[in-house]
């Protein structure tokens, strides 16, 4: 008999991923498209970052920063049930050409990521971690027969046009290639204290 019972995902990372009807229109994709990216990372086909990190003080993308910071803060709120405030310090674009590829990397100086897939047809986010909470609390080796989400070194989200995702910017992630012969536009924020919190 198939025993009763619950597992809690005690201590999880919360990633949010949100199918959204939320769309880019013409005009902001094409304000997307022509932003001035930094010089490339030395890799084959690495996907362009915008020199600009700072996009959303640009009146072009008022209505994409009013929805990003929308669902920001929901989870936040309604979610983590955080009473500091948190407030978007970096905004900026990525473009990966036909072939590209995000490295594996993290978002320094920051609480939590937002990324919003304004044009990808279809693509993957790979989250990664160097160690399982088994191995993190000792040296033993184990021997999984398959991984699970608890066990997992890393785990992979399928993406695609309108979908957003929040993570905590500590976590490694990487993209897959993009397959397809159009650009994949993404538009991302980090997010980090107002006001830092005091405790005496």
């Amino acid at each position: 008999m198939k025993p009763k019972h619950t597992i809690l995902p005690l201590f999880s990372s919360p990633i949010y991923r949100e199918e959204t009807t939320f769309r880019a229109n013409a005009a902001e994709l094409k304000t997307i498209r022509s932003l001035p990216l930094m010089p490339y990372l030395p890799a084959p086909k690495p996907v362009g970052i915008s020199k600009d990190h700072e996009i959303f003080k640009q009146k072009a993308f008022k209505r994409i920063k009013n929805f990003i910071d929308e669902r920001a803060q929901y989870f936040f709120k309604k979610i983590l049930f955080l009473k500091n405030e948190l407030v978007i310090t970096e905004s900026w674009i990525s473009r990966a050409r036909p072939g590209a590829t995000h490295h594996r990397h993290k978002h320094p100086n920051a609480l939590f990521s937002i990324v919003y897939y304004a044009d990808c047809p279809s693509s993957y986010l790979r989250f990664s971690r160097e160690h399982n909470f088994l191995e993190e609390c000792s040296l033993f080796s184990y021997d999984f027969e398959k991984y699970t989400i608890h066990t997992a070194p890393h785990w992979t989200l399928p993406v695609t046009t309108g979908d957003l995702l929040i993570f905590p910017a500590s976590i490694a992630h990487e993209s897959s290639p993009n397959t397809h012969t159009t650009d994949k536009l993404v538009v991302g924020a980090n997010y980090f204290f107002k006001k830092m919190p005091t405790h005496f």
